[in-house]
């Protein structure tokens, strides 16, 4: 009788090894010889109720996450093969986070903070070879976070000197800055809406980031992915700007000679912790078509979930040691604290340190780093202004099935953000809801002062090219014929003085090679200089611009307080009855601490709710009366809670809305009542629907606040124009040292 052979192999997994696999040793040997030394930083985990409130400011507003308790620490390769650990620097009342090591290897950069209340995270340098440690950045109620040195010894560093807070809460925001290796000329980089987060150098000179991007649209998705050069010229979507997934992009780094990144991908109410992933933006730049779980290798889904990937294993602070390894923090259950591992793409790992009472997080070589190519920078620190040059606005899939011809001009309209948070609102819609602090609008109007700068023409051939001012967050819209908004911008562009930044259409797809005449009409014109919007740049004020036009044609019949519009029934507004009021009479929203107009309320069909939620943080709030408007036939303006996904054109705006309809001759024959409107009224009307109903020209008008929020307001003015005078004179410095 013949016996088959049976041949079992057991495979026992010990501690991270697997008995059949290639040894332990042989499996370290690159990380060994290429990174025989490591910095690492022993803190408590990063992050709070969101991924990117980690300031802690000796003055926060809000909230003020902060843990004491850290370490500087090397691990070193010892002649026995093995790592052993090395504490630099210890603070048992501080926090040291966010070590970087310079090109030369000799020190490394690093923040701390030393104090709760009596100091806030600044920039420090650790002598490799002394020991001594220097202070670079300073000043008490600013945070200086996330450093990232360049080759020339100067740093590109998130900081809290922008002096703003978020648009859905009151934790204050970072911006990029940078400084010299000494911390002098310290200037921003970045003019963000809200958080900038995580940069780091990529091999091509580079620096990538992620960038929280919620304006004209939801506040959860996403935090995409950024880039820009050391100078901060070029800042432009990398990966995910239109993306409901991954939520948010953090910790990336980029793998050398390979233009993929290694990232977590994460959520939005989180800590700064989930699932390890690439990022190849050679296979597509939004939803999962460049994103990929690794860790092991598997299909990953394009999920819309706001704490994304914060069950089981936990990653965080990926670095790259080549396209298959790396080094990263890892805690294999959402309990307990971080160690540092080895691990491939497949899932293999081997834990390198681990401290059982505290987390070990942020590994980084401590060795010379390969040369990156040094980008000379092209800022023209003297100049004011910057130019954009859009080479055919019909390319991309923005303006998809508008005919040539009907984009006539480019409206040009740039975003003053709030430095304080007083009195509150909420929006909701399809990406979700938000509580809205120091709302300049009602419920789920704009989350952000609008400032119409002017508009370009856009020539026969659809290019245009125009001067803007720099250092200035600015986004676009497309304008047909009747001034109505075809597209808008969703996020916003920020140009460096002298810089001059060339796009080729509308969204179009950068993976994309796209056919364009070498000389296009706006080349050969110039840049033109911006046709302002009847008068000077100023916040878009309702009671300033819009309510002198009802007060002009309107009020003489709509002057009924009594009676509220009917949406659903033209008739209402066609009778001559005294229909609802349209006078500037002040309405008193208790929660929002603002006076809207009864104007304003009306048109804006609106709703008064109690909220009920179930998070604890916002109940209190919520279950006060709140004021929405709606969305309606009259008034038809994008959902501030829209979802990040590109719209269409004429998605909603002047040209949906009756309003403009009923008003404007070149639209009907018989306007409403026979009232004839000036260009100017009417072009202002569609502005205000366009721009998403804002009400405040900036973020004092219109405010019901007491004596306690006058000193709030000017407490945190004071510190914003205080870091814009540091800014100034750090520039001017700059000028004169050159």
């Amino acid at each position: 009788m013949r016996h088959s052979l049976i041949l079992v192999t057991l495979l026992f997994s010990i501690g991270g090894f697997v008995l059949g696999a290639e040894k332990p040793e042989s499996r370290l040997s690159n990380l060994k010889e290429k990174f025989p030394k490591i910095v690492f930083a022993k803190h408590a985990d990063i992050g709070g109720m969101h991924y990117a409130f980690t300031e802690g400011l000796s003055d926060a507003q809000a909230d003020r996450y902060y843990t004491p308790g850290s370490a500087l620490c090397l691990l070193e390769l010892g002649d026995d093969g093995e790592y052993h650990e090395r504490t630099l620097l210890s603070d048992p009342n501080g926090v040291i986070r966010d070590p970087d090591v310079s090109f030369d290897g000799k020190k490394i950069v690093f923040a701390w903070k030393k104090s709760d209340r009596e100091d806030d995270y600044h920039l420090y340098d650790y002598d490799v070879a002394t020991g001594d440690v220097r202070q670079l950045t300073f000043g008490l109620g600013y945070a200086d976070y996330e450093p990232c040195v360049l080759p020339d010894g100067s740093i590109v560093f998130n900081s809290s000197r922008c002096v703003q807070i978020v648009d859905c809460w009151w934790t204050e925001v970072s911006n990029l800055y940078t400084c010299d290796a000494d911390g002098k000329y310290l200037r921003r980089l970045s003019f963000d809406q809200v958080h900038t987060n995580y940069p780091t150098l990529l091999d091509d000179g580079r620096i990538i980031y992620t960038r929280w991007d919620y304006h004209d649209r939801g506040h959860l998705f996403p935090q995409p992915l950024f880039v820009m050069n050391s100078d901060g010229t070029f800042q432009t979507e990398m990966y995910g700007n239109n993306s409901w997934f991954p939520t948010t992009i953090l910790h990336a780094r980029g793998i050398p000679g390979t233009g993929k990144m290694v990232a977590i991908f994460t959520g939005h109410h989180t800590m700064q912790r989930g699932k390890l992933g690439i990022i190849d933006p050679s296979k597509g730049r939004q939803e999962n078509a460049g994103a990929q779980l690794i860790a092991p290798i598997r299909e990953t889904v394009a999920e819309r979930i706001d704490a994304y990937g914060q069950e089981g294993e936990q990653f965080a602070h990926p670095y790259p040691i080549n396209e298959r390894e790396f080094l990263v923090s890892f805690r294999p259950s959402p309990e307990g604290p971080f160690g540092i591992y080895w691990f491939d793409i497949d899932g293999n790992r081997e834990l390198i340190v681990l401290d059982r009472t505290i987390s070990s997080s942020q590994p980084i070589p401590l060795v010379p780093r390969m040369p990156v190519p040094e980008r000379s920078s092209t800022v023209d620190w003297a100049a004011d202004s910057g130019t954009y040059t859009l080479q055919d606005v019909y390319v991309g899939p923005g303006l998809e099935g508008i005919e040539r011809g009907k984009a006539k001009k480019l409206r040009v309209i740039a975003l003053d953000f709030r430095s304080v948070g007083i009195g509150t609102n909420y929006n909701g819609g399809p990406s979700g809801g938000a509580w809205v602090c120091t709302p300049i609008a009602i419920g789920n109007g704009a989350w952000d002062v609008k400032i119409p700068l002017g508009d370009a023409e856009i020539y026969a051939d659809g290019s245009a090219s125009f001067n803007v001012p720099a250092r200035t967050p600015l986004y676009f819209q497309v304008l047909d014929e009747n001034g109505h908004c075809i597209q808008t911008m969703r996020s916003w562009s920020t140009l460096q003085p002298g810089e001059n930044f060339a796009c080729i259409g509308c969204h179009e797809d950068k993976n994309s090679t796209t056919q364009i005449p070498k000389t296009t009409l706006a080349m050969i014109r110039g840049p033109q200089d911006l046709k302002p919007f009847y008068g000077p740049p100023r916040g878009f004020s309702f009671p300033k611009e819009i309510q002198p036009i009802f007060d002009k044609h309107c009020i003489e019949c709509h002057q009924n307080d009594a009676v509220k519009p009917d949406f659903k029934r033209a008739a209402n507004f066609d009778t001559t009855e005294k229909p609802f009021s349209l006078k500037g009479d002040a309405v008193h929203d208790a929660r929002a601490k603002r006076y809207w107009n009864a104007s304003y309320l009306n048109l804006i069909d609106l709703e008064c709710v109690d909220g009920e939620v179930t998070n604890p943080l916002f109940k209190a709030e919520y279950e006060k009366t709140a004021m929405f408007g709606k969305q309606n036939r009259i008034v038809n303006w994008i959902n501030v809670q829209e979802g990040p996904t590109m719209l269409p054109p004429y998605k909603a705006g002047a040209a949906k809305s009756e309003l403009l309809t009923m008003l404007d001759p070149n639209l009907t024959p018989n306007t409403h009542n026979d009232v004839k409107l000036s260009r100017e009224e009417l072009d202002k009307l569609a502005f205000w629907i366009d721009m998403l109903i804002p009400y405040g020209g900036d973020y004092f008008e219109a405010n019901a606040w007491n004596d306690a929020d006058f000193k709030k307001y000017e407490y945190h003015e004071k510190k914003r124009r205080d870091m814009q005078e540091l800014d100034k004179m750090s520039i001017m410095q700059l000028l004169n040292a050159k």
